[in-house]
């Protein structure tokens, strides 16, 4: 449990990360659109993004499911991870991080929603999506915001770049953590069931 303390800088911390949720919410929205318009265009060229997807998808194969699970859990730990770390290198890496899944999202809902319908992309995404996705663009959030306070570093700024990235890891840690296991979890083993039950599939 977190005390009322803990609680406390938390909530201020995420007072102070507003503005770079909401813009990493606008760039996920605009990166996913792209990738749903560049398919439609260019379906040949846009499936090669999802190589990475894939690959994953073939070494999940002959797995248990709770091997599965724990994969899942790691590869997204790990990238969201790293996500705020390397914040500090202005940014960038998050950012790319950010725009680049939300590409393959759009992608990946144009094609597969041509081939089973949109109601399967429905319930493919939303049981863990609703988890996934918001903990996708706080963790980019974070290191963006890691990345604004490297910037105001280089320009000689009163600034605290190692505190903010200790704060960011404790955050993620503490809250995004968990959240991202929960994730995992409903991924193998609910949304599997929730896809058979409206699609039948």
């Amino acid at each position: 449990m977190h005390d009322e303390n803990t609680k406390e800088i938390f909530r201020t911390y995420i007072y102070e990360l507003k503005p770079f949720v909401w813009a990493s919410l606008l760039f996920f929205i605009l990166s996913t659109i792209a990738g749903y318009v560049y398919y439609a265009i260019e379906p040949s060229y846009a499936l090669d993004s999802l190589g990475g997807l894939e690959e994953l998808a073939e070494i999940l194969q002959g797995l248990s499911a709770f091997e599965i699970m724990l994969l899942i859990f790691v590869n997204n730990a790990v990238k969201m991870f790293f996500s705020i770390l390397l914040g500090f290198a202005l940014g960038i890496i998050p950012f790319g991080f950010l725009v680049l899944n939300g590409f393959i999202l759009g992608v990946f809902a144009h094609y597969q929603g041509a081939q089973s319908g949109a109601l399967f992309i429905i319930a493919g995404l939303t049981p863990h999506g609703i988890i996934e996705i918001p903990m996708l663009i706080i963790s980019s959030a974070i290191g963006m915001k890691i990345g604004y306070v490297a910037l105001q570093v280089i320009r000689s700024q009163p600034a605290d770049l190692k505190g903010e990235i200790l704060r960011g890891i404790k955050f993620y840690l503490h809250w995004l953590f968990p959240l991202i296991f929960l994730a995992a979890v409903i991924e193998t083993f609910i949304t599997p069931m929730v896809i058979q039950l409206i699609t039948g599939i």
